[in-house]
């Protein structure tokens, strides 16, 4: 008897999992892509990663350009054991969504103060 690769496994798990659960169409890409990689369907950290990323979208959707980027700016953290830059949710909670800096406010931050020369 032939005995299936993990891939075919995969795949036909996948199938069975859309076929039981009604799935949107992003999230049929994001399982999807979730099984490529060499995950189960039934494993949900790829619902839980994608609930997460949409409520962040939400979130962020009344805000600026430069108000997102100040979000961005303020979030982000660096992780020294894995030597990468990634976002801290936690920073997240500390913003107050209602008082965000305008755009003229973080404008005036970035701007350096004019000094007179004497020549």
């Amino acid at each position: 008897m032939k005995k299936k690769s993990k891939y075919r496994v995969r795949m036909d798990e996948l199938k069975r999992f859309k076929k039981k659960h009604k799935l949107t169409k992003k999230e049929k890409e994001r399982v999807e892509m979730w099984v490529e990689s060499g995950h189960s369907a039934y494993d949900l950290q790829w619902l839980y990663e994608l609930r997460e990323e949409e409520e962040f979208d939400e979130l962020l959707s009344g805000l600026t350009d430069a108000q997102v980027n100040y979000v961005y700016s303020y979030c982000m953290n660096w992780d020294p054991i894995m030597e990468e830059p990634f976002f801290d949710y936690y920073r997240l909670d500390e913003l107050d969504f209602e008082n965000l800096p305008t755009f003229e406010e973080v404008d005036k931050k970035e701007e350096e103060p004019e000094i007179d020369l004497p020549f």
